[in-house]
């Protein structure tokens, strides 16, 4: 997992670029120094400019992410009891705080149909009623995921597999024992559409009786959480887990890209009325970097009445205690215990 902390531009012209020629800019990094970041940004414009000069121009996204290390602020490091890094929280370009790790697996799992419902809640307040679940339901029938979910349950009462059991209140940060089934929230949490949507990934766990699997609802969709995997991000058996997960395709993509899984652990910026981030990390000077002050406070404010999401159901072994740092950091800075519209 590499997440350089300097960063330099180095600029050049080419009479290639344009029929007038043209600056060219790239970024240069290191997890070392300034000088060093200073080297690859001279060394990467020089490719650059051969480049342009060899074929006439650069291809679309040259240089830009996922191709480079993410270009993020580290706020803080989360550490084992032993000293060693588990990981890092940062903040994107959007402007949220996202835990980065190679150790605990997280996979994202979109689900239109449930951002279009959480959509509906949060403008309608506090839940949407029995009939507006099953409305939900009825529209996700479309959605091949809905339909294996649906299949997953007609299939459970067919062969007689015990329902899933109510999750207790207080249960967000630990998992249950060994042998329980995967839980569902209580009648009346969560809507029709969102249980058969977590079914597939109920039949996952199922089927890796070995591993811990917590199920997140999203503001649109899941977030799987899975303990013992022992698979780190650009692993074959990571991208094959996360496929059979149905994980975003851009999201395992990023995880190889830069060997590390990904939580958001703050809400997005549009969700909560707060304005785009104005200016970009490393800052051009401190005017920008006080505009950046000016605008996390801002947005804590914004930010301050929503969860990033909740704990669906949890099953399987319990975590190590070095796992088990990440999913306890992970609730409470998501809010997973708390009431809260979803953004």
């Amino acid at each position: 997992m590499e997440l350089p902390q300097h960063w330099v531009t180095a600029d050049g012209f080419s009479p290639h670029l344009g029929r007038a020629g043209g600056t060219l800019t790239v970024w240069g990094w290191s997890t070392e120094s300034e000088a060093d970041a200073v080297r690859v940004a001279n060394q990467r414009l020089a490719e650059a400019l051969e480049r342009v000069a060899r074929e006439g121009g650069l291809p679309a996204g040259h240089g830009y992410y996922p191709r480079v290390p993410l270009r993020e602020p580290v706020l803080e490091e989360v550490d084992a009891a032993s000293g060693a890094l588990l990981g890092v929280v940062t903040r994107n370009r959007m402007g949220c705080e996202v835990l980065c790790t190679d150790l605990l697996f997280i996979a994202d799992v979109d689900v239109p149909e449930l951002e279009h419902a959480t959509t509906r809640r949060n403008a309608a307040g506090d839940g949407t009623g029995v009939a507006a679940s099953i409305g939900s339901a009825i529209e996700s029938t479309l959605n091949p995921r809905v339909r294996k979910g649906v299949a997953g349950f007609l299939r459970r009462l067919l062969t007689g597999d015990p329902a899933p059991t109510p999750m207790a209140q207080g249960e967000s940060t630990e998992a249950v024992a060994a042998d329980a089934v995967p839980a569902s929230p209580r009648p009346g949490e969560t809507s029709v559409a969102e249980s058969l949507a977590c079914e597939p990934v109920w039949e996952f766990a199922r089927r890796h009786p070995d591993l811990g699997v917590r199920v997140y609802r999203t503001a649109a969709g899941l977030r799987v959480v899975v303990t013992g995997a022992a698979s780190p991000p650009s692993s074959d058996r990571a991208r094959a887990l996360l496929t059979e997960l149905g994980s975003d395709p851009l999201y395992v993509e990023l995880c190889a890209t830069h060997d590390s899984y990904r939580a958001r652990l703050t809400p997005k910026p549009f969700r909560v009325g707060a304005r785009a981030l104005p200016v970009s990390w490393p800052f051009a000077d401190e005017a920008a970097r006080g505009r950046y002050e000016e605008w996390v406070s801002e947005y804590d404010g914004h930010a301050s009445g929503y969860a990033v999401c909740r704990l669906v159901s949890a099953s399987g072994p319990e975590p190590g205690p070095d796992e088990q740092r990440l999913v306890a950091l992970h609730d409470a800075r998501c809010r997973v215990g708390e009431r809260l519209p979803l953004a």
